[in-house]
């Protein structure tokens, strides 16, 4: 996997109580066999804050606005369960048992809230989850995956219902009702979407993971849509990230190489 950074031009700077916002030096990581693994980097130094071997991870963890809580999913009783874990690595507990997790998290500015799509008892949806415990909060239903709360806290994307390859870009507000989105078809299987540091913006990315992908910025006032990057390399992305001054997104490439190796087994050195 390679990784690479791309300067949207424009971008605000961060707005306080953002995730990266710099409240605390701290982001968090997955390691690339098999997302199985969750660390964090404060300082500068990296510290394993969970093992795969006590659960494997199958979606990014998410980090809550004042940089001392990681969230993230784990198969509890044969459901994905939502868990809190301290930055240190040394206190975990989990959230309501009633949703069972698809796809990534994300917290609210206040971090009194955890927004995820899943099922309950009712189908398929997307839930608030209380950080302090509590039954979950349906606000949107359908097969929803990836929500994305608004550093503003006004709004929460997420990615539709799946048609063929892609899935449309859609929104709510925290209390359920829903919000109007321009149409935008975004490729499924990864994290499309992130807020502008100060929420007046949505950057999304677009194109065919077997060509070429770009990035876009949606003004959420004029609900217009401008291009910021063309990207030469055909490397697949998957997920994306913007950093703390709002001047860079910081995203994966996987490139597919493989190599012809011919090994004469008749020398010596093949026999040894």
């Amino acid at each position: 996997m390679r990784n690479g950074t791309s300067r949207p031009s424009n971008c605000p700077p961060r707005a306080p109580g953002h995730p990266d916002s710099g409240a605390k030096p701290f982001s968090t990581y997955l390691r690339e066999t098999g997302l199985t693994d969750c660390g964090a980097i404060a300082t500068g130094k990296a510290l394993e804050i969970w093992k795969g071997s006590e659960g494997a991870l199958q979606s990014p963890a998410a980090v809550s606005a004042d940089g001392s809580g990681v969230a993230f999913a784990l198969r509890r009783e044969g459901k994905q369960q939502m868990q809190i874990m301290t930055t240190d690595g040394m206190r975990l507990h989990p959230l309501s048992s009633d949703v069972d997790v698809r796809g990534t998290a994300s917290w609210s500015p206040d971090d009194k809230w955890i927004v995820v799509a899943g099922s309950d008892r009712n189908g398929l949806g997307i839930f608030k989850l209380p950080v302090d415990g509590g039954l979950p909060i349906r606000i949107a239903s359908g097969p929803y995956l990836d929500p994305v709360w608004s550093p503003r806290g006004d709004l929460i994307v997420y990615s539709g219902p799946q048609v063929f390859t892609l899935a449309p870009l859609l929104a709510v507000h925290p209390d359920g009702t829903p919000a109007k989105l321009p149409e935008i078809n975004v490729q499924r299987e990864g994290e499309r979407a992130r807020f502008l540091p100060n929420g007046t913006g949505l950057v999304y990315m677009l194109g065919n993971t077997m060509a070429e992908q770009d990035f876009w910025l949606l003004d959420l006032g004029t609900m217009r849509s401008r291009r910021l990057t063309r990207l030469s390399s055909s490397a697949v992305m998957r997920t994306f990230d913007i950093t703390p001054d709002g001047s860079r997104i910081v995203f994966d490439r996987l490139t597919e190489d493989s190599d012809i190796l011919l090994i004469d087994l008749a020398t010596d050195h093949g026999r040894g």
